[in-house]
């Protein structure tokens, strides 16, 4: 299940690659969420981990989104 961070920038990355055609970087990641760029790093490693992102480089310009809802949630099917 996502925390409410993680899911909030999971919606922040795809409004941004639908809208704008491109992703956020870290510092509009800071921006939009409030946090420092460790906790943004930290949050997105647990997106890649989780399956819900993929991204080879460590660039958020590669990001890839795999899934934009949480599956484990007994309401997200």
């Amino acid at each position: 299940m996502l925390t409410d961070l993680q899911r909030k920038i999971l919606r922040i990355l795809y409004n941004y690659s639908a809208t704008r055609r491109r992703m956020p970087t870290i510092p509009e990641l800071e921006i939009k969420t409030g946090k420092d760029e460790k906790t943004v790093r930290s949050v997105l490693n647990g997106l890649v981990k989780g399956g819900y992102i993929k991204c080879d480089s460590g660039d958020t310009q590669d990001i890839k989104i795999i899934m934009t809802r949480d599956y484990d949630s007994p309401f997200g099917r």
